[in-house]
């Protein structure tokens, strides 16, 4: 199992290169960063992770996609965006996002509704698919982490309030000052 890292690491900042060719050294990398994501079946660690969160900076990540598997994804890009945003959805289904590199930090990140994407799978099979909430929020995250943005950097194009999980009850979540400001 790798180890993720947690922020201020300089990793978390680096934008990384397209992958040439999909290698067995990066086979076997997407395996162990799998298996960092889900350490046991059917308990993940979230629903994302990128390689630079374990401090490689290949251009890939993982993430639950709509069938509830996760996939590795390598070179991906989002092609296409809906001009609807997640702030067009009424409040009751925003949802927040988190990330295991800033553990215990949540905040609503305004996102396209709508993408759609392009990867390649570790068998170098290229794909295409469209995506909605919330796995759409998922794939623009880990994509912002292998460019090297954070969650917590769209604080600061718009401001949102920033929540602690609560240190006794971790599925109460306080508001807090951002600290990353």
């Amino acid at each position: 199992m790798l180890k993720i890292v947690k922020y201020p690491h300089k990793a978390l900042r680096k934008k990384t290169k397209p992958i040439k060719t999909i290698t067995p050294k990066i086979v076997k990398f997407s395996q162990e960063l799998m298996k960092t994501l889900v350490p046991k079946p059917g308990k993940p660690l979230g629903v994302g992770l990128a390689a630079t969160q374990v401090n490689h900076l290949y251009r890939l990540f993982i993430i639950k996609m709509p069938d509830e598997k996760f996939e590795v994804c390598i070179n991906p890009e989002i092609i296409k965006s809906s001009k609807k945003m997640l702030s067009d959805l009424p409040e009751k289904d925003r949802f927040l996002e988190g990330c295991l590199s800033i553990p215990d930090y949540y905040t609503f990140v305004n996102r396209p509704l709508k993408i759609k994407v392009k990867y390649q799978t570790t068998k170098g099979l290229a794909k295409t698919r469209t995506l909605i909430p919330p796995f759409s929020s998922y794939f623009s995250h880990e994509l912002d982490h292998i460019n090297g943005v954070l969650f917590i950097d769209h604080l600061k194009k718009s401001p949102q309030q920033l929540y602690l999980a609560n240190k006794t009850d971790k599925k109460k979540l306080d508001p807090v000052d951002n600290p990353f400001a």
